[in-house]
């Protein structure tokens, strides 16, 4: 049975359309008359239908001006105009503001009219079922990231002209990985499926459940009086999650960590919200989990501390966050471009683009220096053999390794996986030592970089000349250049320690035998007192800054 609304003032053509909707619909409809556009609003509120049939002149304006209107009370209802006149324009005018068909009096047969609404309607579902995939998780139904986005920004904008307030909630499941692991995917997508019906059950209407991916949700909570109604929701969520789920006969038992931002009180925009509801959720999961917390000022460079940033880098490296971008290293004597060196860059979906120095230190502290490390040397690899690959005249790529990396003991091993694996000839491959790591030199380090050498890959020590290095370790250590630090070049020519330092460095190298990189260049005097003086290469951004890899390679072939 289809439910019907007809809205039109002439009683003779209501009967006519009627009539035909009779013939054509074998009596399979419901139709409640409207005469006039009030009318037709006041009855779309107080009943449900599956389409509409609009005359477009009526006594209180025109259908199609008022469409939008019916679209506010009833948006998945399909709207078709009927008219007297034949009017393009209007016809037009009509479909742009959400009508799905324009019919003609007089023109429209019973089947004709028939069909055109069965066909709206068919459309409208599609319609909604396009929309539903792409604003909703197919696995949950909650609002997928997209839409989030959408409605936060929205929702920003009506707080800052009511001078209202909203909160952002964060929510990442404790131990998901653990059940996924043991039980399998079927029993994890199970799990949240009633994780989300659970939040459903937990906030209102006006609020918007959003599952971000994987085990990550959010809760877009408008209109909040109180943080302590905002604390009672959170607690709400935790307490219901907290509950036993049964699957299959397994009682699987799961919890989370919240973290809580308010608009306007912690941030000006979106992106500040999405970075603070982030913090707040990892400084929850850093306490233990099953717990929320509020954001705090400071919370943000807080949230790059400890144990806290430990978990944000090991998700970091399973979400796939984290890229390199390359740099050219260039001849200076043939201005040819000879390799590149790969830097560590992080993605954070909400704090952005975050360098090496804020987060590589405490990796090497905490040991997530040895997966990332891996991760590193396995994309640098496979980007160099597709250079190979590509025909460019420098494939060959640097990477950093750090102390932590070099003492772990099966380093010779996992280098010699990597290049089995990419199929990298060990020649394109140049790892970069830190000099800190001199300081630490032991028989089995120097071991292991022979082993490391005796494949073919070139090692370099880097940063050299920043204070800790003797030159002692130039003769013992199994090494094929150094890299001048930044802080000897970025002073030149007009430094005379500085000159005289790095002009006895690169001749000792000479005599060594030893390629010498300058890196940190910048100006085109300090690329001539290298030149003059007999340094190999050069890197820095006179030359180019670090670039995406697609960026980058651009430079083997126009340098």
């Amino acid at each position: 049975m289809i439910s019907l609304l007809l809205v039109e003032d002439d009683l003779k053509e209501a009967l006519v359309i009627r009539n035909m909707l009779k013939e054509g619909l074998q009596n399979q409809f419901t139709l409640e008359h409207g005469l006039s556009l009030s009318d037709a609003l006041d009855l779309i509120q107080q009943n449900q239908f599956q389409a509409i049939i609009l005359d477009s002149h009526l006594p209180d304006g025109k259908s199609f001006e008022s469409i939008l209107q019916f679209m506010q009370f009833c948006p998945d209802v399909p709207i078709l105009i009927l008219s007297g006149v034949e009017e393009e324009d209007q016809a037009i005018q009509a479909v742009k503001s959400g009508a799905q068909d324009y019919l003609i009096k007089g023109q429209t047969s019973s089947s004709t009219l028939c069909r055109a609404i069965r066909y709206a309607m068919e459309r409208q579902k599609a319609t909604q079922r396009i929309t539903q995939l792409a604003h909703y998780d197919h696995l949950t139904g909650l609002a997928n990231r997209g839409l989030f986005y959408e409605r936060l920004n929205c929702a920003v904008a009506r707080c800052h002209r009511n001078d209202t307030a909203i909160a952002l909630m964060f929510l990442d499941l404790d131990h998901f990985k653990d059940i996924n692991d043991t039980l399998g995917h079927e029993y994890g997508d199970s799990l949240l499926k009633t994780v989300a019906a659970r939040i459903k059950k937990c906030i209102r209407e006006i609020d918007t459940g959003v599952r971000l991916g994987g085990d990550e949700f959010a809760v877009l909570l408008e209109q909040i009086v109180s943080i302590e109604d905002v604390a009672s929701v959170a607690q709400r969520i935790l307490h219901l999650l907290a509950q036993p789920v049964i699957i299959k006969q397994h009682q699987l038992h799961v919890t989370g960590s919240l973290g809580i931002t308010i608009y306007p009180w912690d941030g000006a925009n979106s992106q500040e919200l999405l970075s603070h509801a982030d913090a707040a959720m990892y400084r929850a999961k850093a306490q233990g989990g099953n717990t929320y917390q509020f954001y705090t000022a400071g919370m943000k460079t807080a949230g790059l501390d400890g144990s806290t940033l430990e978990m944000e880098l090991s998700r970091a490296l399973a979400k796939e966050e984290f890229l390199l971008h390359y740099q050219p290293q260039m001849n200076i004597s043939t201005k040819q471009v000879i390799g590149m060196e790969a830097l560590l860059r992080w993605h954070h979906p909400y704090q952005g683009l975050i360098g090496p120095n804020h987060f590589i230190p405490q990796a090497e502290e905490n040991g997530m220096i040895i997966p990332i490390g891996e991760w590193v040397l396995r994309s640098a690899s496979k980007q160099a053999k597709y250079w190979e690959k590509q025909g460019f005249p420098a494939p060959r790529v640097a990477v950093n390794l750090s102390a932590r990396q070099i003492h772990q003991g099966h380093l010779p091993a996992l280098i010699q996986d990597i290049l089995k694996h990419s199929h990298l000839d060990p020649e394109n491959l140049k790892l970069e030592l830190t000099e800190t790591f001199l300081i630490h030199e032991t028989e089995e380090t120097i071991q292991t970089l022979r082993e490391i050498k005796a494949m073919g890959v070139h090692l370099y020590i880097d940063d050299f000349g920043a204070g800790y290095a003797s030159l002692r370790y130039l003769k013992s250590f199994p090494v094929d250049g150094i890299k001048l630090d930044q802080s000897l070049i970025q002073n030149l020519p007009h430094s005379t320690n500085d000159a005289a330092i790095v002009i006895a460095v690169i001749s000792l190298a000479k005599a060594l035998g030893l390629q010498v990189i300058a890196e940190g260049v910048e100006t085109q005097e300090q690329a001539d007192f290298l030149e003059e003086h007999g340094c190999d290469a050069m890197q820095g951004y006179w030359i180019a800054p670090p670039l995406p890899a697609n960026e980058s390679a651009q430079h083997m072939v126009h340098m």
